[in-house]
């Protein structure tokens, strides 16, 4: 309950900060993604997306759903495509880590997708670009919220600074 009341507050921050506007054409409100980005025991980042399935499904399949049909999840290994398309994570040298997609649940209209670069086991330096739906969306905005080190902090991606990537 209190992760909902989080959500529901940082949604009316952004329709304040960004006066973004629904339409009847989108099927949401706000589009948005909240990740949490951590790091496992052994210092592998880990990152859980969190997205709505019919603007993500779209997204990986590449095609519109269908209206009134039930959308299904996508492929794993389009998912995995898609992701590493999308989601950016450097180490401190500056190299690409690969991520690796560890699992996805779905629950509803909500997808979350579990995803790892286990080729990074320092985030000093790491840096992280999310675009996870700017091809879908003008107004999209990503929030990772971040808790690396003892240090929690909270990124903002919108599309007019999709190539910037940020420390983590």
């Amino acid at each position: 309950m209190v992760a909902a009341r989080r959500w529901a507050a940082v949604g009316a921050i952004l329709v304040l900060a960004f006066g973004v506007r629904a339409t009847v054409a989108d099927a949401h409100p706000l589009h948005t993604t909240l990740t949490e980005l951590t790091t496992l025991p052994d210092g592998t980042p880990q990152l859980v997306v969190r997205v709505f399935l019919d603007d993500f499904s779209a997204a990986v399949t590449r095609r519109a759903p269908t209206p009134g049909a039930p959308i299904p999840m996508p492929a794993d290994t389009a998912v995995a495509r898609y992701v590493g398309e999308t989601v950016l994570v450097s180490d401190g040298a500056g190299r690409r880590a690969p991520l690796v997609l560890a699992g996805m649940r779905r629950t509803d209209d909500l997808v979350w997708v579990t995803l790892r670069a286990p080729s990074v086991r320092s985030m000093t330096g790491a840096h992280l670009t999310m675009r996870v739906l700017f091809d879908r969306w003008d107004d999209q905005v990503n929030i990772v919220q971040s808790a690396v080190g003892g240090r929690r902090q909270t990124l903002l991606f919108t599309k007019h600074d999709a190539s910037s990537p940020k420390p983590i």
